[in-house]
């Protein structure tokens, strides 16, 4: 590992550039232009073919180490079961495992690990039209959660977070929900992970209208309040990108965000639900003063 921090050492709320090339050169000269334009961490999609993701040839330690060595902020390696074209990937678990660990041997401070890995929930295919009538009616068990507690696939899990723990790397566990989460059960999720080993919990809900979205924010606050891990709370759908924006000031701990958009779904920036880093930025940095720095009995109400 390199001299990085880990991403639960830097001060919050922070930005995290998703960097989706094709080619380690390409992922390099994205990290250090984002670097100079103020981002604070960075994440770099594994998976693919070269669409929104490395190409296989490059899955090898030295390759991988020019991308995650070439900053001094710290980088997370993702490898999900699905690429950002949207499109499924034929890949066991353990595969996958074996790739993030290769990652985190390279230099990679952190690993996004599948919330449901050895143990895939059941729901419809991604990407098909059953799977966007199952989110907009989000009736159904959320997706990418926990195992059993005491099952076989939960004691693997968490063997596996111990063993990317004692190669340095930090764990952020992800469940991509594709549903909209109550406040209580986003907690209840979240608790899972925590109680895995988790240093940080990802949640991505879906919000269909503006209430939607005030239930994510209100997940944030029962999630700061109550969860000892760090914790990422965003929500799919475009009432959610706002939220993207503002979830931090209710104690989310980042942004992911894009350097710049592209029309070309062969090059990164076609995520445009992802903001831009110099507006997020802009947010943070114009928000002050907005944390509560009394007791509402300490008011004077004026």
């Amino acid at each position: 590992m390199g001299d990085q921090q880990h991403f639960t050492e830097l001060r919050q709320p922070f930005t995290c550039v998703g960097v989706y090339e094709s080619t380690p050169a390409e992922a390099v000269s994205v990290i250090k232009n984002s670097e100079h334009r103020g981002a604070d961490s960075f994440v770099v999609t594994l998976m693919g073919d070269g669409t929104h993701g490395l190409e296989e040839e490059y899955l090898n330690e030295a390759d991988l180490s020019q991308i995650f060595n070439c900053t001094g902020k710290p980088v997370m390696a993702i490898y999900y079961r699905w690429n950002f074209a949207g499109e499924t990937i034929d890949i066991a678990d353990e595969e996958r495992q074996d790739i993030l660990r290769m990652a985190a041997r390279a230099g990679a401070e952190a690993v996004d690990y599948v919330g449901d890995t050895y143990a895939p929930t059941s729901g419809p295919e991604l990407f098909s039209e059953d799977a966007a009538e199952y989110s907009l009616a989000s009736e159904g068990p959320p997706q990418e959660v926990a195992p059993e507690r005491g099952s076989d696939a939960w004691e693997r899990q968490k063997a596996d977070i111990e063993a990317f723990h004692d190669l340095g790397a930090e764990v952020q566990t992800s469940t991509h929900a594709r549903v909209h989460l109550d406040p209580e059960e986003a907690l209840e999720i979240a608790r899972e992970f925590d109680d895995l080993g988790a240093d940080m919990v990802k949640l991505v809900s879906v919000d269909r209208s503006w209430e939607d979205l005030l239930d994510t924010f209100r997940a944030c606050v029962l999630l700061d309040r109550h969860l000892d891990a760090d914790f990422i709370m965003m929500s799919h759908g475009e009432h959610g990108i706002l939220g993207r924006y503002m979830a931090p000031f209710f104690g989310s701990m980042l942004t992911f965000t894009q350097t710049s958009y592209s029309a070309n779904t062969k090059d990164a920036g076609g995520f445009y639900s992802q903001p831009l880093t110099e507006n997020v930025l802009d947010i943070f940095d114009s928000m002050q003063n907005v944390e509560p720095t009394k007791d509402p009995e300490e008011l004077t109400w004026m």
